[in-house]
């Protein structure tokens, strides 16, 4: 068959692609059998007809079973895909060919290079991908609870890829950490990761190695495990440890960065090009939305935390009260501390003595009380509120600060302590505290007047 007269009649890069179909019914050798001039003008020097496709190209196990499918299946096959390797992204159609030779299946395979992602061509999906995409663009929209948010989506994802489960794994490079950020696994299918539990962050680090210059990877057989065992031992045998056969995971990007992966385990290999379909155009929605989400969370503890020691600053101290001011029926306990002789280091042996004064200071603090319970409210002021708390264990507390300021030869508060039964009258019982510190003070300086302030 004149298959490159039929190439040279199309006006696009165009080649035909020859797939070897294996004694075991599965994808073989690929080659390029023949090219147009377009095609062969974009590929440049190094094309050659009947050359096996990976001599051009790096090979890709995804790009592999699109063409068994095309060529061998009689499948038409369309993708637009980011194409790594090259910088681009690529819009391509594969049309099943007839064939003469026994054992060999042949297809079209069309491209156009886009150097950015098109909103335009990756909305042209199956309708059943674009009713999930929009229902989980509207979920995430309207969250009150995000993490549920995105959890409804995978249960929708879990169903629609016939799969055991559904994860989204975030990779922190700068904590060393992966997280189980969210998933839902059938009943039965495998023991459930708690939320935010710490996976091997060497082994998902491993996983960008592998994925490489493609924006996915599929495992849905034998022959794609073997090659993952070749490629990356450890996570072949991790996944066959816990019982996985099929795989397709997609790294979730956001500014060329790898934030984490969103992957379906055991699903329905028969659906393989529809759940890819699904997982590509919902990864960009969501490495978008969590990406906002962990910015407004960061965000959110730096407006809430004093930089210097890494202890609640006034604004968590304000936000406190009005969570305490919300249930006036619990007890409470606030100590208000002053440290002594701070002015004094700042005036003699500089700010950045005061500052590890300071710093000194708040890890003392963390050794007798909760981290959140704690704040720097000023310079030297810190405050020390605990809720739903005995009269007997705030006292016991209280004298374990005592005990471990007079032990401490450099970190040194005056102390006011006053615990109330309810918080009903928060002003008062701040009040009492601060006279108390006040007092406490005053006894200090009178005992070491030559640390008073000058």
């Amino acid at each position: 068959m004149d298959y490159q007269a039929f190439t040279d009649r199309v006006a696009m890069p165009c080649c035909v692609l020859a797939v070897e179909q294996t004694s075991e019914g599965t994808c073989g050798r690929i080659r390029i059998l023949c090219a147009n001039a377009a095609y062969k003008a974009t590929m440049g020097p190094q094309y050659y007809d009947n050359m096996p496709y990976e001599e051009l190209v790096p090979q890709d196990n995804k790009f592999e079973d699109f063409c068994f499918r095309a060529a061998v299946l009689g499948q038409r096959m369309h993708a637009y895909v980011e194409t790594k390797a090259m910088g681009t992204w690529t819009d391509q159609t594969l049309i099943p060919l007839a064939s003469d030779t026994p054992g060999v299946g042949y297809c079209q395979f069309i491209f156009e290079f886009t150097q950015h992602a098109e909103a335009e061509r990756m909305a042209s999906v199956s309708a059943d991908t674009s009713a999930l995409v929009i229902k989980a663009c509207i979920t995430l929209m309207g969250a009150r609870d995000f993490r549920e948010s995105v959890g409804s989506v995978l249960d929708d994802v879990l169903d629609a890829a016939g799969a055991m489960a559904c994860r989204i794994m975030l990779v922190d490079h700068e904590r060393c950490e992966a997280v189980n950020f969210c998933e839902r696994v059938q009943p039965g299918a495998f023991v459930r990761r708690s939320v935010q539990d710490v996976i091997d962050y060497a082994l998902i680090c491993s996983w960008e190695d592998v994925i490489g210059v493609s924006n996915a990877l599929i495992l849905k057989d034998e022959r794609d495990y073997a090659w993952l065992e070749q490629e990356n031992p450890a996570w072949a045998a991790s996944m066959r440890k816990n019982n996985i056969t099929s795989l397709v995971i997609i790294p979730l990007r956001r500014s060329g960065s790898v934030l984490g992966y969103l992957y379906v385990v055991n699903f329905d290999v028969a659906r393989v090009v529809e759940v890819k379909e699904l997982l590509e155009l919902l990864s960009f929605f969501l490495g978008s939305e969590i990406s906002n989400h962990l910015l407004l969370q960061r965000l959110d503890v730096m407006s809430h935390t004093d930089a210097l020691t890494g202890l609640n600053n006034r604004n968590a101290m304000i936000r406190r009260m009005e969570e305490l001011r919300g249930n006036p029926n619990a007890s409470v306990g606030v100590l208000n501390l002053d440290l002594n002789g701070l002015k004094r280091v700042n005036d003699e042996q500089g700010h950045e003595a005061g500052d590890r004064l300071l710093v000194q200071a708040g890890e003392l603090l963390r050794k007798v009380f909760y981290q959140q319970d704690i704040f720097r409210t000023g310079g030297d002021e810190f405050i020390v509120i605990i809720r739903g708390i005995s009269r007997e264990t705030f006292e016991t507390k209280a004298k374990r600060l005592r005990a471990a300021v007079e032990k401490n030869t450099d970190v040194s508060f005056a102390i006011g302590d006053c615990w109330a039964e309810t918080t009903g009258d928060l002003t008062c019982t701040f009040h009492r505290a601060d006279e108390r510190m006040y007092a406490d003070k005053d006894a200090f300086y009178r005992t070491h007047p030559e640390l008073r302030r000058r």
